[in-house]
C-alpha cells in the first residue's frame, strides 16, 4: 500500500511539472488594436517641476 501512495505522488509531480512547463501567454496590457491612453506627465525635477507641462 505505501508503494501506491509513492507512485501517486510521483504522478502528480510528474503531471504538474508538464502542466508548469507549458508556455502560458501572459493577458494582461493593451490588445493588437486597442486605443492608447493619454500619458499625462508630472514633472518632478527641473524648472517645470510640480507641473503637468508637455515635455515636448
Amino acid at each position: 500500500m505505501r508503494w501506491l501512495a509513492g507512485v501517486s505522488v510521483a504522478l502528480m509531480l510528474a503531471a504538474w511539472s508538464v502542466w508548469a512547463l507549458q508556455e502560458q501567454t501572459p493577458d494582461t496590457g493593451l490588445k493588437v488594436g486597442d486605443g492608447v491612453p493619454a500619458y499625462n506627465p508630472i514633472h518632478v525635477g527641473g524648472p517645470d517641476k510640480g507641473t503637468a507641462t508637455c515635455p515636448v
